[in-house]
């Protein structure tokens, strides 16, 4: 108890020391008269516009690290057996081109790419190339199909039909406010007299997993081009 009532003694002189320091200096401050106070205002103004300026180049530095987009995969990276997992397709497409046509075909004679970039799909052969990062996707056109991917959006030529690329893309998660990125593979699908496609096989690497199959269907038609 002691202690305490020491304690708040202590304090006591203390701020009183503080106090009287204070009575001592306001004579002084009010001399200096209003010079002193534009003089202080300029300065917390120009405190104020350097910390704002901190803080922007810290916000563009930071958003410029979240936005990088890494090294490109190669198609050394991408070789090896794929199993299909799902599909979203919206719209009308070909018979050929049904998920569950593709589904029986896919396991009969499974989806391969080697490591000079020979896709082998459903049958045919198709010859991969690779144009390099799109965000934070890698993209690998079909050759011959004029294929052009931006914003999870792909596009080709008009009168092509069929697999027209091939899309490893990185998709976020939040859970508990906590970013978790993950790896999806994507082979996109169209018909012709369209230049958007009307959807794309979700595949992954490895053996199939039959527990492991998603599908999106929409019955919506989008504007032809």
């Amino acid at each position: 108890m002691k202690k305490n009532i020491f304690g708040l003694t202590a304090s006591a002189i203390i701020l009183a020391a503080v106090l009287a320091g204070c009575g001592a200096d306001k004579e002084k401050a009010s001399e200096k008269g209003s010079t002193s106070s534009v003089a202080d205002t300029t300065t917390a103004a120009d405190t104020t516009a350097e910390k704002n300026k901190d803080t922007k180049e810290n916000k563009e530095s930071s958003e410029n690290s979240e936005t990088s987009t890494g090294e490109a995969l190669s198609l050394k990276d991408i070789a090896g057996p794929y199993h299909k997992n799902g599909h979203a397709y919206m719209g009308n497409y070909p018979d050929e081109l049904d998920p569950d046509h593709i589904e029986e075909l896919m396991k009969d004679d499974p989806m391969t790419i080697s490591e000079d970039g020979t896709l082998h799909f459903c049958g045919k052969d198709y010859k991969l190339t690779a144009e390099g990062k799109s965000g934070e996707d890698d993209v690998f056109s079909i050759e011959g199909s004029g294929a052009e991917y931006s914003n999870n959006s792909c596009k080709a030529d008009k009168d092509y039909e069929g697999v027209c690329a091939f899309v490893h893309a990185t998709q976020h998660m939040t859970v508990n406010g906590e970013d978790y990125p993950y790896d999806t593979y994507m082979l996109y699908l169209k018909q012709k007299g369209d230049k958007k496609c009307f959807g794309y096989i979700s595949v992954d690497q490895g053996e199939a997993d039959e527990s492991d199959n998603w599908n999106w269907d929409w019955d919506d038609d989008d504007d032809t081009e």
